[in-house]
């Protein structure tokens, strides 16, 4: 573990705590509370959205169901790095506001899900893009509040899932290219990075 890890993460755990950011990031770091706006919205991007809207839920949902898996069954069991909250990390001074989640925390598939499916909606809808990365963004370092990872699982979680955003973008263009170069996706797509 990295000094600097251990700086960051009570900078957020401790100095920056209070009950307000206490309600603010568990409320907006819990996936349950995400399906409830999502999922009208995912209704009518399907049925009012047209052919942009439908493949943008497609392509996010793609993007999310390579990302998960990939992060939690393979690299954070193959890498083996222990969340800050778990008790054999020693760290006494931690805040755990919300539960400590799995075992192992790099990286963060709070951060790679949120930063790839941001990825992937600016692409289609780029006036949206910045709220959707200052939701990844919020969601992220929310983790690193709640005492639950290291800001490095952050960066890691990110950048994997800013790739597999990337790639599901990029297989799209390949498999139909017709509908892409139509929608302006990648041109879109390398305007995000």
């Amino acid at each position: 573990m990295y000094q600097i890890d251990l700086y960051i993460l009570k900078f957020f755990n401790i100095t920056l705590a209070n009950p307000a950011f206490d309600i603010f990031f568990k409320a907006i770091c819990d996936f349950s509370i995400w399906r409830w706006p999502l999922i009208p919205i995912v209704i009518l991007l399907l049925w009012k959205g047209g052919a942009r809207g439908r493949w943008m839920v497609l392509l996010t949902v793609i993007a999310i169901a390579v990302i998960d898996p990939m992060i939690y069954r393979i690299i954070k069991p193959l890498v083996g790095r222990l969340r800050p909250c778990q008790p054999e990390a020693g760290i006494e001074w931690l805040r755990t506001i919300a539960g400590c989640g799995g075992r192992y925390g790099f990286p963060s598939s709070h951060a790679g899900n949120f930063f790839g499916a941001a990825f992937v909606i600016g692409a289609f809808y780029r006036k949206a893009i910045y709220y959707f990365f200052l939701i990844a963004f919020l969601v992220s370092i929310g983790r690193v509040y709640l005492g639950v990872h290291y800001f490095t699982d952050i960066i890691g979680g990110a950048i994997l899932g800013l790739a597999i955003g990337y790639g599901v973008l990029m297989l799209f263009r390949v498999a139909f290219p017709g509908q892409a170069t139509k929608l302006r996706i990648m041109k879109s797509a390398r305007q995000n990075i």
